[in-house]
């Protein structure tokens, strides 16, 4: 018997599973306040709290870290790599993300808090399928700027488990199917999931509005909107990717709250919620090109596929494309410690990191230059 624990950090909680092999033992979900957060606003600041809340979890259910046989976490915003799969947590993605993070994402905060658990133990620290894998088409990742190149980026833990749960339902494999996939969380992301390779992507800055994002912005609306801003750029950004989206129209990124109003006849929250949903269905269209329509299902999954409403406002303008199943929820802690179950049985070999961030070439000037998103 393994025993796998599990970290995954979201921007309002702190995921926690425990199991062995993969049958569930323990799993909670460690929420932190608006409040909390409002006195944190970089993600690094709120690591100190979350590790906390973690190892008093560990002390409530009596596990012991040197007891694990492998700690498995989410992704943090890390540059793209190449495969999905297992990736050591080293000194040099440790750097990475509390240094020069991608972007300010609290799944930055995953790996970190797993590597302090088992410090100085003989216990191997890995993430699992990454949100960055840069296996996309490249025509897909050219823009109309020759300085910017578009990477791939996409939340590929739980969209390639909801992938892999439909084709099993109809006796295929995963790797045998044409796939778009979206993930409906306080980020949308949509990917055509190629027989098991995301060849085209949206991410959630650059299709539909969600709970907590902007979405696709155009150009000349953003430009003025930034520049006529008193907003900092750190300020601007996590504004566009922490307090926009149903965030600003209504002051909630929960969905329910927002259907509640609909529910009391409140006509601008119809609307708002309708164009979110509209937006995907948009985005579910932009992918199914890519492949000539060579779609065999369009998969909705995350919190809000629990959304009748949203996912039949989708489904009625996409069903024309393939079949849409909905696969509500998330399955995150559970693919996590699948992927660690494969590492320890020998089924999938641990890739080494060993990519820097742009414009960095050792751990040192990573730590003594960090970013100004550090």
């Amino acid at each position: 018997m393994k025993k796998i624990f599990t970290i995954n950090c979201g921007s309002t909680s702190t995921k926690v599973a425990y199991f062995h092999d993969d049958i569930l033992i323990s799993k909670v979900s460690l929420d932190i306040t608006s409040e909390q957060l409002k006195q944190m606003p970089k993600t690094l600041q709120q690591l100190d709290l979350r590790t906390s809340q973690v190892r008093a979890f560990l002390r409530e259910h009596h596990l012991d870290p040197k007891e694990f046989d492998i700690v498995v976490a989410r992704t943090g915003t890390i540059p793209a790599v190449p495969t999905d799969g297992a990736y050591e947590v080293n000194e040099l993605m440790l750097a990475s993300v509390a240094y020069a993070p991608e972007a300010q994402h609290a799944s930055t905060l995953s790996c970190l808090i797993a590597s302090q658990l088992v410090k100085d133990l003989a216990v191997p620290v890995i993430i699992y399928d990454p949100t960055c894998v840069d296996s996309a088409d490249p025509i897909a990742k050219i823009t109309g700027i020759p300085e910017i190149t578009n990477m791939p980026v996409a939340h590929l833990l739980n969209t390639k488990m909801a992938g892999i749960t439909y084709a099993e339902s109809i006796g295929s494999k995963y790797k045998d199917l044409n796939l778009i996939i979206v993930q409906l969380g306080g980020g949308i992301t949509l990917g055509f999931h190629d027989h098991g390779r995301i060849a085209d992507w949206i991410y959630d800055d650059e299709g539909p509005m969600s709970p907590q994002r902007a979405g696709r912005i155009p150009t000349r609306y953003l430009a003025n909107f930034c520049y006529n801003s008193e907003m900092t750029l750190q300020e601007m950004r996590m504004y566009l990717c922490g307090q926009s989206g149903l965030s600003a129209y209504f002051g909630t990124q929960d969905v329910r709250d927002v259907e509640k109003l609909i529910d009391a006849g409140d006509e601008k929250a119809e609307l708002v919620l309708h164009a979110m949903a509209y937006g995907v269905a948009k985005g579910i269209g932009e992918l199914s090109v890519i492949r000539g329509g060579n779609v065999d299902q369009v998969i909705l999954t995350g919190g809000i596929a629990h959304s009748e409403r949203i996912t039949k406002w989708i489904s009625e303008l996409v069903q024309f494309i393939a079949p849409v199943t909905v696969i509500p929820g998330e399955k995150e802690m559970e693919a996590l410690a699948a992927g660690g179950l494969r590492v320890l049985n020998g089924e999938e070999e641990v890739h080494p990191y060993t990519v820097y961030p742009k414009g960095y070439s050792s751990i040192d000037e990573i730590i003594n230059n960090p970013s100004f998103l550090a």
